[in-house]
């Protein structure tokens, strides 16, 4: 089926806060069931009333779907609060957020669309049918998605991840902590140790394979230590499992800990 006949469509924007209470916010999109595409957005004049839409989120997955009440409108220019293009909305109506999100990792390489940055792209039966059965297997396992994906080569895993680090809002520590760092017997050596955009540090513990709750016990042990030994007063220590897969006992412990899940795929 082409985009040209489509009758769903998958819808891609950022995370909720990234545009903060804009028109363009994930937030303001589902609060006022009004989804904000520009004019000029590549197949927007094919969407149309009674449409489905799925939409996700750049990097991380599906949230849920709607269907299309109305023909897109034009915002006034206070509405839009953008002056570089023409922005409108389509009303939404029969709006569902799913309990269990769809993490992208589980769908995206057997979709028919392959562009990753799309904002607007043609979904098959096939592609709907693929993410619903996600969708259920997700529910009833109660699997949850994960914080982010971020793709990375095929080698030496601390050094393929380093150029994506800024995608985490990352750069590497002091040259003495950054990588490898040893925090004496009994506690052990940090993969990479990072700061983010508040100078707090950011403890990276890299998983190849399936990881268990038991990298969680590991991460906070290291939190301890830094926060004991190296942290100032005004430093918080966080902390980051970038694995290759995971498991539902990883991700509620991870939460529970306040410690952030991203999903890495090697290529």
């Amino acid at each position: 089926m082409s985009e040209r006949q489509s009758r769903s469509w998958l819808f891609a924007n950022k995370p909720e806060g990234s545009y903060k209470s804009s028109v363009w916010d994930m937030s303001t999109i589902l609060k006022t069931n009004n989804y904000s595409i520009k004019q000029s957005e590549k197949n927007r004049a094919k969407v149309q009333p009674g449409h489905v839409v799925y939409m996700r989120i750049y990097g991380q997955g599906f949230i849920g779907r709607f269907v299309v009440a109305g023909e897109w409108r034009v915002l006034g220019k206070r509405e839009q609060k953008w002056e570089r293009a023409t922005v409108g909305v389509f009303p939404m109506s029969d709006v569902e957020i799913w309990s269990h999100s769809v993490p992208q990792s589980l769908v995206f390489a057997d979709l028919s669309n392959q562009n990753h940055r799309l904002r607007i792209a043609g979904a098959t039966p096939d592609d709907t049918n693929l993410i619903e059965c996600a969708r259920k297997i997700c529910g009833r396992l109660s699997i949850g998605g994960v914080d982010g994906e971020v793709i990375v080569l095929e080698r030496g895993l601390e050094e393929a991840i380093k150029p994506s680090l800024p995608k985490l809002g990352l750069s590497l520590a002091e040259k003495r902590l950054r990588q490898q760092f040893s925090m004496g017997v009994g506690v052990g050596r940090s993969d990479l140790i990072c700061t983010d955009e508040s100078e707090d540090l950011v403890v990276v513990e890299l998983k190849r394979g399936l990881s268990s709750d038991q990298v969680v016990g590991q991460i906070l042990s290291y939190i301890g230590w830094l926060r004991e030994n190296i942290a100032t007063p005004s430093q918080s220590v966080k902390g980051i499992i970038v694995t290759g897969d995971y498991d539902e006992r990883l991700r509620l412990a991870a939460k529970a800990a306040g410690i952030r899940v991203v999903l890495v795929r090697l290529g």
